[in-house]
């Protein structure tokens, strides 16, 4: 039985189908930017595989500011098309990169019922997410998702990244919950089951058809306990598990 539900923010809550146009048009934009003098497929291949790269720097490391993560991918990429030079235009693309994900992500259809029968079964509800504050207090704000959640932390709050045990560990204090009495629900295999599978919480892998989940660098994970491909299939899967009173 259980008491609360943490859920994952982005491909979780938020969907991530418009994201992927939306960064081709934003690789458009840097490249008329830098005067890139190559195709746009090329120009969002460099960035891909720049992105590729810093994930795998980044795969292990406990903590670290996603505007951090950003920009070393950036620098990585005008490396990769010869504009070391260009570095000072991080600010510009920072700018409008956080613009494009903020306008890109669209909450799920199904969200707001969803949390509503989650919350009417008495269940503590907190959104954990892997974002700097900047990202996720808007996406809440948004989303109107204070209507339902107790709490929301950021990675930036918690100074942790998931799968970083230390993350789910501060979520777990400030709903006074423990481990064993919260089910975990996100798109990640390798940051939100991996991460929730090793404080001792029951897991719920969510997959949007078509949608990798970020930052996958293809590490050994547990299978999640349950799987779904919509929020509205939660409320169903709680009441097969049964609800404690808090």
């Amino acid at each position: 039985m259980i008491k609360g539900i943490f859920l994952d923010v982005g491909g979780t809550l938020y969907s991530y189908q418009n994201l992927r146009p939306a960064t081709m048009e934003l690789m458009g934009a840097l490249k008329s930017r830098l005067g890139l003098q190559i195709d746009l497929a090329e120009v969002a291949g460099h960035y891909g595989r720049a992105n590729r790269d810093v994930d795998l720097q980044m795969a292990d490391r406990p903590f670290y500011l996603f505007r951090d993560y950003f920009q070393m991918i950036f620098t990585n990429f005008l490396d990769r098309v010869d504009q070391a030079q260009a570095e000072h235009e991080f600010a510009w693309f920072e700018q409008h990169q956080r613009v494009t994900i903020l306008d890109a992500l669209q909450l799920k259809a199904d969200c707001h019922a969803a949390l509503a029968q989650l919350k009417e079964r008495g269940l503590y509800l907190s959104a954990v997410s892997n974002a700097d504050e900047n990202i996720l207090l808007p996406l809440v704000e948004r989303g109107q998702l204070h209507r339902w959640l107790d709490h929301w932390t950021s990675s930036e709050a918690a100074l942790s990244c998931k799968p970083d045990r230390r993350f789910f560990e501060v979520a777990l204090r400030k709903s006074g919950l423990s481990a064993n009495e919260v089910l975990f629900v996100g798109d990640s295999l390798e940051q939100d089951i991996q991460g929730a599978h090793t404080v001792g919480m029951s897991t719920v892998l969510i997959a949007e058809a078509d949608q990798p989940a970020p930052m996958h660098v293809g590490r050994n994970t547990p299978e999640p306990d349950f799987r779904i491909t919509h929020l509205s299939e939660l409320p169903g899967l709680v009441d097969q598990l049964g609800v404690a009173s808090r």
